[in-house]
């Protein structure tokens, strides 16, 4: 899964004579070389291309040596591990659980948690709860690093997470609600909102985003991945639908008319074309009065997306 991170040639100083290490501190300052923590380096031509998520997978890589059991990677940082979708920026420094401390601590590389209690659930063994592994560090589960996210972060970040764990089959909304219930320590009613709301028919980040925007916003929970259809015709599926209003609002991002494997050999214009023919259809039908498009900079700025779902006559708070 991490096989581009995994590839790319480190070059870890504590090794070298110091005439050395100053002359790859010469290279770093030139920009010959980029540090990607003290004594771990990297050539930037191997890091062309890399997403947030994968260079903090590499400052995790870098870090790895440092970390033993019981010490885990956890929270954020496991959630990359475990390919979790990030909205916002990766973390600057590498979270990780000590079951030895009795608080947390934030280090210049490091921010250290405290264990939160739990006992036992009826899912333990099952691979969703075991820990894993990354560049020989221990990994907790991640049952366990959805709880510790949800427990700690907005909603805005649990939620794409959840919602990716759920749609990819990886682990079942019970395993989420037990393993809650088996940690009942701070935090705990802030990741029970979150996990509620996990949802196996977002199908993507953007959708679960838009979900949370929803709820924010005071509007009901529209109907997810509603389908139109007509025999002999056509079928449309539309990310939410709003029958009480006769609404749907549909998710665009620029993913579906540029990325190459959601355009699937379509040119740009084609796919452009298709979307509009499916609008159409869907527009067809005498139940809907409108459709609602929502674009990514309408859902980090939510009186963007109030106004647009005002004018639809969707009601917001």
């Amino acid at each position: 899964m991490h096989e581009r991170v995994l590839a790319v040639p480190l070059i870890r100083t504590g090794g070298h004579p110091s005439a050395e290490r100053r002359a790859l501190q010469r290279q770093v300052h030139r920009g010959e070389l980029v540090a990607i923590r003290p004594g771990v380096l990297a050539r930037p031509e191997h890091l062309e291309g890399l997403r947030p998520e994968h260079h903090h997978l590499l400052l995790l890589r870098a870090t790895a040596p440092t970390i033993h059991p019981p010490v885990e990677i956890s929270h954020r940082s496991a959630a990359a591990v475990h390919g979790l979708p990030f909205i916002g920026r990766p973390p600057d420094r590498v979270d990780v659980t000590d079951p030895r401390r009795g608080r947390g601590e934030t280090t210049a590389l490091l921010r250290v948690h405290a264990p939160a209690s739990s006992s036992s659930s009826r899912w333990d063994g099952f691979p969703p709860t075991l820990p894993g592994e990354f560049a020989g560090a221990q990994v907790t589960s991640l049952v366990g690093t959805i709880i510790d996210v949800a427990s700690t972060v907005d909603l805005i970040d649990a939620v794409p997470m959840i919602d990716a764990a759920l749609y990819d089959r990886r682990v079942l909304p019970t395993m989420l609600h037990d393993a809650l219930a088996a940690r009942p320590t701070r935090g705990s009613d802030k990741a029970a909102v979150a996990v509620r709301m996990g949802s196996a028919a977002s199908g993507s980040p953007a959708e679960s985003v838009c979900r949370v925007r929803f709820r924010q916003l005071g509007v009901s929970d529209p109907v997810q991945q509603h389908v139109f259809a007509r025999p002999g015709e056509r079928t449309a599926i539309v990310d939410f639908w709003f029958p009480e209003h006769g609404v749907v609002v549909e998710v665009d991002g620029r993913a579906k008319y540029e990325d190459d494997a959601m355009l699937d050999g379509r040119s740009t214009a084609d796919a452009h074309w298709q979307e509009k023919q499916r609008e159409d259809f869907v527009r067809s039908f005498p139940e809907v009065r409108t459709v609602v498009r929502v674009t990514w900079a309408d859902l980090m700025d939510p009186d963007r997306l109030r106004m647009k779902l005002h004018r639809a006559g969707v009601p917001c708070r």
